[in-house]
């Protein structure tokens, strides 16, 4: 075995980068590269066996925490070896540049890709759900990382109990003088500042929080248009109009992306729109509250218009996706939700 880690500095390169991904998902039909460049704001490298590429990931120092390290864009084959080689390298470099804390996987920062599903691997994955070879988190603890964060998605299997079980909360809010607004595919756009600017204060005190400028969030939220579903997301406002808090939640097209199979052509958005009549449950992907509204119930009311709504569109089931383990928003589902997938984050401790 001849392993070489190296930097990706070339065309040839930067192409075995990309195909890299795609090879180690090969024959997972749940595991669908995100369309992708090999990233420019960090330091991309290549582990090669031979001749062929095995292991890749880029490294990166947080623009607004400079001594935190990240390494994302993380793939490869069940090669323990090559992703220990890999990840030193990676880590290695991080410290030369000023980091003391090295974390992953993570793309840079929470906006972007983080955290590697832990499994259970026996249904399929939500749409947008983090989705990994099973393998992954035992490659990472191998080279000397140790999980640092815990994360929990919880399957809400009777929407409208849940819905039954917070609805005390929204006429409480209603009573106190919050009024609470759709957010749809109509209106998205027109409310994306408003939701940028509440998104900075609702999560500014969230463990490894960076600020991001404006234009990163539209590009992260303006694809989500075509997932919203009337009724599903809301906004909430105090009695003064002041905007308050929000939750984010669409169906789970998750199907309907999988048959577009990591294209945007016309015939992917054809394939798209024919299967999204598969999806039977809604998932809350953000739910947050300004610090000066917490404790009136209005996460409580925001889930209850959530809830309901995702019966009055047909959806049998909820989920509650990708809430951090310390999280109280993840009582939110009453006594009608359980377990369905867990993930981490991982600290660099050699």
């Amino acid at each position: 075995m001849s392993l070489r880690v190296l930097p990706v500095d070339t065309c040839a390169r930067q192409t075995e980068f990309l195909l890299l991904a795609k090879a180690v998902c090969a024959g997972d039909p749940f595991c669908i590269p995100a369309a992708e460049n090999v990233p420019q704001d960090g330091e991309s490298f290549l582990v090669f066996d031979g001749t062929r590429p095995v292991a890749r990931c880029c490294a990166r120092l947080q623009t607004g925490n400079p001594g935190i390290g990240t390494i994302g864009a993380f793939h490869a084959f069940d090669h323990p070896p090559a992703a220990e080689a890999l990840l030193a390298t990676a880590a290695e470099r991080l410290k030369a540049c000023g980091a003391r804390k090295i974390i992953g996987p993570m793309d840079g920062d929470t906006w972007h890709a983080y955290r590697f599903n832990t499994g259970p691997f026996d249904t399929p994955p939500f749409a947008r759900e983090p989705w990994n070879p099973p393998y992954y988190p035992a490659l990472w603890q191998r080279a000397g990382f140790a999980v640092m964060e815990t994360y929990d998605s919880f399957l809400v299997d009777d929407p409208a109990l849940a819905a039954a079980h917070q609805e005390k909360y929204h006429r409480r809010c209603l009573k106190n003088g919050y009024l609470f607004h759709p957010l749809t595919t109509a209106n998205l756009i027109e409310f994306l500042p408003l939701l940028y600017d509440l998104s900075c204060r609702i999560f500014a005190d969230n463990i490894l929080y960076t600020p991001i400028r404006y234009e990163t969030f539209q590009s992260l939220y303006l694809p989500a248009r075509r997932l919203l579903a009337p009724g599903l997301s809301w906004i909430a406002y105090q009695r003064d109009g002041v905007p308050a808090g929000y939750v984010f939640t669409f169906p789970d097209f998750a199907e309907a992306l999988r048959a577009m199979h990591g294209t945007t052509g016309p015939l992917a958005k054809l394939r798209f729109l024919l299967n999204k009549r598969r999806a039977f449950r809604s998932c809350i992907k953000t739910l947050g509250v300004i610090p000066e509204a917490r404790g009136a119930g209005l996460a409580a009311a925001l889930t209850h218009l959530s809830f309901a709504n995702s019966v009055s569109l047909g959806y049998s089931q909820s989920l509650m996706c990708l809430m951090h383990s310390a999280n109280p928003s993840r009582r939110l589902g009453g006594q009608a939700d359980r377990p369905f997938r867990s993930y981490a984050l991982y600290e660099y401790v050699k």
